[in-house]
């Protein structure tokens, strides 16, 4: 096969990698938050605070990040995104506080912003129509093998070599997918000039959509929906099992791999569920009341390490949610509305980061001040259980929302 024909391969084979560091990266704090508690001498509100930073820049770029790929090489954007996020792991991996490793997340967060859309935009310059949805599973794949990557793996790098050096080898493997975006990728068609004007037209799209009283249901769904897994998989969850079944760190790590192996066939399975009986609202609260029924029982019932992992796959199965609710919000949107709809509900559901991560820590620390020596062992089972009250919550509000404000929009199609 020529190397004209392997191009489209070779593109996205660097995007979906890129992909893959990202979210080895996003939820890289949940295995060293414990290391990071004793030796920065910070509490849980300091944690939380350090895994804000990401979502705070990743949230902001939403928008921009699609306008900015229409109108600069492709080979720019994300050479210099995967070097933010090499530069941003390297700062991480060299920091001694607070400051410096916030530093560093928001570095990594800039630069992930662009991952997951330079996957879907890749797939849609070299690929066929017909395999767009195709590619949009493989992200969620590629982005949910990166998680478990980020915990289990990770942790076990973490064991043997310590968390510096975890985080330096993390680092060099974006370097050398920054070196291989800079010399491999292109556009397959000419890029029309970048113009300002550009963003003031998205404006006036998003002011027109937050307008309509429909979208703040699908915002606030998208929001709920994945406030657990950014909430809970992403950072809390390892240390919280870890205390609560005596577990080492690599071992809660690989417990919390299994909800992000229910995400990726959450996303797939709802899709296929919603086309097949031609509904999308009732899924959408099947998920929501799953997902209310399996963070109950992860956060308040004791149970058999076994069963565990299959409430933990039914937990990430719920959220495959947050992606049906993009083909609703499809459903009843404009065409000319379309990409500045996704990117508002997209902010929503990163958004949900920069809040839970900091929330949960701050009740921790209300709940426990650790005055004196710091160590995220310190925090007592019940302090978990009583700040992760907050997970059930947002299900609960998935539910309500999903059955009281979101609508069929099937046969709206």
């Amino acid at each position: 096969m020529s190397y004209q024909k392997l191009k489209p391969f070779i593109f996205i084979t660097i995007a979906a990698l890129f992909l893959l560091l990202e979210m080895g990266l996003q939820v890289s704090l949940s295995v060293i938050a414990p290391e990071l508690v004793s030796q920065f001498n910070i509490t849980a509100a300091g944690i939380g605070l350090i895994g804000s930073f990401y979502f705070y820049s990743y949230t902001f770029m939403q928008i921009p990040c699609g306008i900015l790929l229409d109108c600069i090489s492709v080979k720019k954007i994300v050479g210099i995104s995967l070097a933010l996020c090499a530069l941003g792991t390297f700062l991480f991996g060299f920091s001694n506080g607070i400051a410096l490793a916030s530093l560093g997340r928001m570095l990594i967060g800039f630069g992930s912003a662009f991952a997951f859309v330079a996957v879907l935009y890749i797939g849609a310059q070299w690929f066929p129509h017909k395999y767009f949805a195709l590619i949009s599973g493989l992200a969620m794949v590629m982005a949910s093998l990166g998680a478990i990557g980020g915990e289990s793996p990770l942790a076990y790098m973490v064991e043997h070599i310590g968390w510096r050096y975890s985080l330096f080898v993390l680092a060099v493997i974006g370097v050398v997918l920054t070196i291989l975006a800079f010399i491999l990728l292109e556009d397959k068609n000419q890029k029309e000039s970048f113009k300002f004007s550009k963003f003031i037209d998205i404006f006036k799209d998003i002011v027109k959509i937050l307008k309509l009283k429909r979208t703040w249901g699908y915002i606030i769904f998208a929001f709920a929906i994945w406030s657990p897994i950014t909430g809970f998989a992403s950072l809390w969850g390892v240390p919280f099992i870890q205390k609560a079944y005596s577990l080492s760190t690599s071992k809660a790590a690989f417990c919390c791999s299994m909800i992000w192996i229910g995400v990726a066939v959450g996303s797939f399975m709802f899709g296929w569920i919603s086309e097949k009986i031609k509904r999308r609202a009732v899924v959408l609260r099947i998920g929501s009341l799953l997902g209310l029924i399996c963070s109950i029982f992860v956060v308040y019932f004791d149970m058999n390490v076994q069963i565990l992992y299959i409430v933990l796959f039914g937990f990430g199965v719920a959220t495959g949610g947050q992606a049906l609710i993009f083909a609703v919000v499809r459903d009843v949107t404009d065409e000319t509305l379309v990409g500045s709809a996704f990117g508002i509900l997209n902010m929503a559901v990163v958004a949900s980061g920069f809040i839970f991560q900091p929330l949960i820590g701050i009740m921790l620390k209300t709940l426990h001040p650790m005055k004196g020596s710091y160590s995220i062992e310190s925090y007592s089972l019940g302090d978990y259980k009583t700040a992760l009250i907050a997970i059930p919550i947002v299900f609960a509000v998935s539910f309500i929302v999903s059955t009281l404000f979101i609508k069929e929009t099937y046969n709206d199609n």
